[in-house]
């Protein structure tokens, strides 16, 4: 049975045979335009003959073929010890909007096969990044990467050092004084933001440097207008009671590998801190919803190899909120990381607390799972979790 992959996670590779197809609705390979393209440590490709295309199907070393328009055969014993990336790359002149019903990707070997639906509607790029194989250790990995650029083939391939020929562009007119060009900004890739959909998706990041340096949680919330105006904060229209609005609050649960647990979060000022333990910090407390920056939580990523986990909650200090209505999110950005994105999209009732992600070491890597589990509050949450804490009433 295929593993069903999502944007921006990984899975390890047992097989060193693959096939690599890409396909359109039903369609296989359908008005698509595929690459794959060899990289260096750096990102880069080393030659022009890195880029496996139409034109020049096959890598030097026989590690990539491409066997048709969709369809490349892979050998990863046989790519260059300089080499450590490969990159699957579609091209979609008209853009992605045009597949309607998204594009697809399968990764097939001997003993192991893995799947990636992308969706095209609404979506800008003309070039793609789909998903890259990776050698990290010894081993070799795939990722998805679902990202791209909006102008097309040209971009995606200066970024990755490859020479774009141009010779064939008619020269302009010379003037007597031409000004001087101004430089181009060199194009980036767009891998600013992964949404974890549905709960249960989970995203596996890895560390780029020595550590993953400072984490970043962000909780916000819309704020509206109206009827409940004056009130402050989003959650004031949707409460009944008191002025002043909600008082929502960011908070964490989280355990240590020596088995060491707490809790971060403004009730009973546990603020935590990020240079000695828990090395988790609560930057400030927003008690109206009327912060534009929302509740920060930070994590101290040098240490992270002593956590085991850290579960991201929510909770209704004053107030019965209609989670519904509250557009509530929570972004976690790391350095060199893109950002992730969780929505708490599901009906909590008139529970007031909400578990929103677990964040867990697996072997180092930073694991990050959507929850968005409701409770009556932090007690019921605790029990569902397995922390084991003593609880008693607190106030801030």
């Amino acid at each position: 049975m295929a593993t069903k992959l999502i944007a921006g996670q990984n899975a390890k590779l047992n097989d060193s045979q693959l096939t690599f197809s890409l396909a359109v609705g039903n369609d296989h390979g359908a008005g698509l335009d595929a690459s794959a393209i060899l990289l260096a440590n750096t990102g880069k490709v080393s030659s022009d003959d890195d880029f496996i295309f139409f034109n020049q199907p096959k890598h030097p070393s026989g590690a990539v073929e491409q066997t048709d328009g969709s369809t490349f055969s892979v050998d990863l014993s046989k790519v260059p010890e300089h080499l450590e990336r490969i990159a699957f790359v579609l091209t979609v002149e008209p853009g992605l909007s045009a597949l309607s019903s998204g594009y697809r990707f399968d990764l097939k070997g001997a003993g192991e096969q893995f799947e990636f639906s992308g969706q095209g509607a609404g979506r800008q790029e003309k070039s793609l990044i789909v998903c890259e194989l990776y050698r990290r250790n010894g081993d070799w990995k795939v990722k998805v990467v679902d990202q791209g650029f909006a102008g097309g083939m040209a971009p995606l391939a200066e970024h990755f050092g490859v020479d774009v020929d141009n010779d064939s562009k008619p020269a302009p007119t010379p003037t007597p004084a031409p000004a001087s060009p101004k430089p181009q900004e060199k194009p980036s890739i767009n891998l600013s933001k992964i949404t974890l959909d549905k709960k249960g998706d989970t995203i596996s990041l890895e560390k780029k440097s020595a550590t993953f340096g400072k984490i970043h949680v962000n909780l916000n919330w819309d704020q509206t207008a109206g009827a409940g105006a004056s009130k402050k904060g989003l959650f004031g229209s949707l409460l009944g009671g008191k002025q002043g609005g909600v008082d929502l609050d960011l908070g964490c649960m989280f355990e240590f590998k020596d088995g060491t647990k707490g809790i971060v979060q403004a009730l009973g000022n546990h603020f935590g801190s990020l240079e000695k333990a828990p090395y988790i910090f609560l930057d400030g407390d927003d008690r109206t919803g009327s912060v534009n920056q929302g509740e920060n939580l930070y994590l101290n990523g040098k240490h992270w190899g002593d956590i085991k986990r850290v579960m991201i909650f929510a909770f209704i200090y004053e107030g019965v909120a209609n989670w519904a209505q509250t557009n509530g999110r929570v972004s976690i950005k790391a350095p060199d990381q893109p950002e992730i994105e969780i929505r708490m999209d599901a009906s909590g009732k008139n529970e007031n607390f909400c578990v929103i992600a677990m964040l867990e070491n697996q072997n180092g890597t930073l694991n990050i799972s959507k929850e968005v589990n409701y409770f009556g509050s932090h007690k019921p949450a605790d029990n569902h979790y397995g922390f084991g804490f003593q609880w008693k009433a607190g106030s801030k």
